[in-house]
């Protein structure tokens, strides 16, 4: 049964931010960076786009909650599913902007332009509906439109619940899992692009989310128990 009530919708999201907010805390997170100044948990020179796949976001807001740094804001789906995520979001500090690219998307791209000077942006290329992993043009756009470079990002847990969606799972660490998770080097779309090179960044980009997933999942295997770094 959905919840529809708005007061309802804010208790779930903040008895979830409350329970998060103590799961998270429990976690040893190990994470690198392949280019400087492009954490979003640190103050940067300039704003950029972090792709992060549907299913593995609970990391990066894991880590962008414990920041002090307000400067984060994310694409959001309009469906009732999305209301309780910016509940939760707002309660983690971070600033949502509703739409997709079924719903709303013309909207939601306005809005992500105008707060594009003052706030990262999160946003999961394959969502809000799929296929699982197979990133979509709407990131690439915008990139274009504002000049902010793509910041592509893996990030896994190994010790996880996974909750199973209708076309894909969503992976919540456990209590004091170890979890990783990589910052690609910065991706630039110049503006005023053909569809064909839109198109050829595009792949660009989920060319590199896989290539950060498969050398995640080397360092999962190899890794020895050690104490968590902080991207640069």
């Amino acid at each position: 049964m959905r919840i529809r009530s708005q007061f309802l919708t804010k208790f779930v999201g903040w008895g979830a931010a409350l329970a998060l907010r103590g799961l998270f805390a429990t976690l040893k997170v190990t994470g690198h960076a392949e280019a400087p100044g492009i954490d979003p948990g640190r103050p940067t020179l300039r704003m950029n786009l972090y792709a992060l796949w549907h299913d593995s976001i609970m990391i990066p807001i894991a880590l962008k909650g414990r920041s002090p740094e307000k400067n984060v804001a994310a694409l959001v789906s309009r469906h009732q599913d999305g209301s309780y995520l910016t509940e939760f979001m707002r309660h983690a500090g971070i600033r949502s902007v509703r739409g997709s690219t079924n719903h709303g998307g013309g909207q939601a791209l306005l809005e992500l332009l105008r707060v594009s000077e003052k706030y990262h942006i999160f946003i999961t290329p394959d969502g809000p509906r799929g296929p699982r992993r197979q990133l979509k043009m709407g990131i690439v756009f915008l990139a274009s439109q504002t000049g902010m470079p793509i910041i592509p990002v893996a990030s896994r847990c190994a010790n996880a619940w996974r909750i199973a969606g209708s076309w894909t799972d969503l992976e919540i660490p456990k209590p004091f899992s170890r979890a990783q998770y990589l910052l690609g080097a910065p991706i630039h779309v110049p503006p005023n692009l053909s569809r064909e090179a839109l198109e050829s960044h595009r792949a660009k980009v989920q060319s590199e989310m896989e290539r950060l997933e498969r050398q995640l999942e080397q360092l999962a295997t190899t890794a020895t128990p050690e104490e968590p770094r902080r991207a640069a």
